[in-house]
């Protein structure tokens, strides 16, 4: 008996030793040459993170369309680079590197451009380093949104001065009310369409009249915005009538679903890093008694094209 389990104890530990032995042998396979694929993947991932440094002058920044400034245009050495960043970083990074100054900071690529990492000379270690924002403008005006606990019911007038569209269905997520106020569209007033333009659609006509019943929205903190209010809408009417399940139909694929989808300025005095900008969803941003059309570019903006017809 005593032999018996001497030699049973001894198989166990020969089947552990082989079992650390086999799982060293794959560890060991599966970082070996051979395996460039996975070694390929994993150094384009590191690269991509890595911070590369930027420096140069801010030339202007960008809001995108759920109305909030997340992007900057700085003039480096070797060209425009378009910076990423979380909108909660807007007020410190406008305050602190307004249009015109010089900025040094660090970012990570990311496709069409980059996303800050950090600001200053130093290269930020991992743990302080800023991580891209996952959520999209589109993400923010597709999601239920937050009102203030304990907020009153308003009743908010202005003129339809834009609007703003979901790219791939073409819903109207927001409208711009006076060119201060954006509307959260409710979800119920913008129901899947089959067509472009069924049965009891509310046009969209410059300079209607729009009642928006609802409350304010949470405030974000940090944000800059060129929006005094933002409406979280649960009703709507237009020139008197009431915005039905369908909203405002679907808007033309043809529009990029910028901002102030009726003054995109495409009529001259855009630089080409703003028309490129205006084709992912972002307008420049004209802070409070700026008269200039881009930032930096000096140029008054053209008159706004003319309403789209229906």
């Amino acid at each position: 008996m005593k032999n018996f389990c001497k030699t049973a104890a001894l198989g166990l530990v020969a089947g552990a030793l082989a079992l650390s032995t086999g799982a060293q042998a794959q560890t060991m396979d599966s970082t070996a040459p051979m395996t460039g694929s996975t070694t390929t993947m994993d150094s384009s991932m590191s690269n991509t993170m890595t911070p590369m440094p930027v420096s140069g002058t801010v030339l202007r920044y960008y809001v995108d369309r759920a109305g909030f400034v997340s992007a900057m245009d700085v003039q480096a050495t070797d060209g425009v680079k378009m910076v990423r960043f979380s909108p909660a970083m807007a007020q410190r990074l406008t305050g602190t590197y307004p249009v015109g100054s010089s900025i040094s900071a660090y970012v990570t690529s990311a496709g069409m451009g980059y996303d800050l990492a950090g600001t200053g000379t130093d290269m930020p270690t991992p743990a302080n380093m800023m991580m891209p924002n996952g959520i999209t403008d589109l993400d923010v005006l597709r999601s239920s949104p937050y009102i203030t606990l304990g907020g009153k019911a308003t009743r908010t007038f202005g003129k339809l001065t834009g609007y703003v569209p979901d790219p791939e269905t073409g819903a109207v997520l927001a409208i711009i009310l006076d060119q201060n106020t954006l509307v959260r569209v409710p979800a119920n007033n913008r129901l899947p369409q089959a067509s472009m333009s069924p049965e009891g659609v509310s046009p969209l006509f410059k300079n209607s009249d729009v009642v928006a019943y609802g409350y304010d929205e949470s405030p974000r903190y940090g944000i800059v915005s060129p929006f005094a209010r933002r409406i979280v809408a649960t009703g709507l009417s237009v020139n008197g009538r009431t915005v039905g399940p369908f909203g405002f139909g679907k808007v033309m694929p043809g529009n990029k679903g910028t901002l102030f989808g009726f003054n995109l300025n495409f009529f001259g005095g855009s630089s080409p890093e703003e028309v490129q900008a205006n084709g992912m969803g972002y307008s420049t941003y004209m802070s409070p008694g700026d008269t200039m059309s881009g930032g930096m570019s000096g140029m008054t903006p053209p008159p706004a094209p003319p309403a789209p017809g229906m």
